[in-house]
């Protein structure tokens, strides 16, 4: 079987930290080439990869020997760095969210379904393993009994990490340019309960403020807090914030099962039931690496599927639903003047 030949495009810190060590380890995958506007990016991977590296798109593009890219360029690039691979025939990952509005997100799905190459939105929290051990115990195991009639989810990201990743005059910060960090982080989540219920958003409700810290030099303290409830009734409280301490980075998942029993997620290493008969039992998830929030296994189910000739489990579909709730959210934003 011909491995299929991936180029990953932006190699900030998801492409560079994620994504290429996870193409170079894959079975049925080559990372032929890196490509980054930033030289010294560019260079650092290629050189770590022993691949080809390409400062720009229209270099990546004349290379014979891609035939896919997993493209993590910032949110106000995705849609013209998309349209560039689908138009040479390539088939793409692409980050979420998909297009910063849904004007976007729709053509680069249509785009996709006319030049016949696989679009697969990147969703890899489905993927990860903590959560592929609550769906078991869910569906196989019943601990919930018939499923959670609520779920609690609180994702909560230091300013400080937020700060190195994206500075104060990053595209992040610029509502008009990226969609705001609020929307950018809140599409993986929605993804994640509408896999896990089974089952689609009926109705969706937000609040959100947005402070600037002047600790960080304006970086900005978002907090979001929407409600929404799925067609199966469950109802769903999802809670975000880029403006805690350190030490209180996490993020924690908390289903309430119709037999009072709770199952919880923290972060990607624990899960714990809690029920009347045992008061608690620990279940640790080990999942090292590029594992750990399924960026490896989203990645090998992408190529796995271009070799074989299959059709991702990750719909076009599903990130364009994800993006689009993801706006609903960040309309309640208040962007600062």
């Amino acid at each position: 079987m011909k491995k299929i030949g991936v180029c990953v495009v932006g190699l900030g810190f998801v492409g560079g930290q994620a994504h290429a060590p996870s193409v170079n380890k894959i079975k049925n995958g080559n990372l032929v080439a890196v490509c980054d506007m930033n030289d010294k990016l560019a260079t650092k991977y290629s050189t770590k990869y022993g691949c080809k590296k390409y400062l720009s798109v229209k270099e990546a593009l004349k290379d014979p020997d891609i035939d896919a890219a997993v493209i993590a360029v910032p949110n106000p690039f995705h849609y013209q760095v998309a349209m560039e691979f689908i138009k040479a025939g390539k088939h793409i990952l692409l980050e979420m969210p998909l297009g910063v509005d849904l004007k976007q997100t729709d053509k680069i799905i249509s785009a996709a379904k006319k030049a016949k190459v696989t679009l697969m939105p990147g969703l890899n929290f489905k993927f990860a393993p903590i959560y592929k051990e609550i769906k078991r115990m869910i569906k196989k195991d019943k601990v919930l009994g018939k499923g959670p009639v609520a779920i609690h989810f609180r994702e909560y990201i230091s300013a400080n990490l937020l700060a190195a990743q994206w500075p104060p005059n990053s595209w992040a910060w610029d509502k008009k340019k990226s969609g705001g960090p609020l929307f950018t982080l809140s599409v993986w989540s929605i993804d994640l309960f509408r896999w896990l219920l089974n089952s689609e958003i009926k109705q969706l409700h937000a609040v959100a403020e947005n402070h600037k810290l002047p600790k960080y030099k304006g970086t900005h303290g978002y907090m979001g807090y929407a409600v929404a409830e799925f067609t199966n009734g469950t109802i769903v409280s999802l809670q975000y914030s880029g403006g805690v301490s350190a030490d209180q980075t996490i993020s924690r998942t908390e289903l309430i099962g119709e037999n009072t029993n709770i199952l919880t997620a923290i972060d990607t290493h624990t899960i714990k039931l809690n029920t009347d008969d045992v008061y608690e039992t620990v279940y640790k998830v080990d999942a090292p690496g590029t594992r750990m929030w399924g960026h490896y296994q989203e990645v090998e189910h992408f190529v796995d599927c271009l070799a074989k000739g299959k059709t991702p489990s990750v719909t076009p579909e599903d990130g364009r639903i994800a993006t689009e709730a993801g706006i609903q959210i960040a309309k309640m934003y208040r962007q600062l003047k």
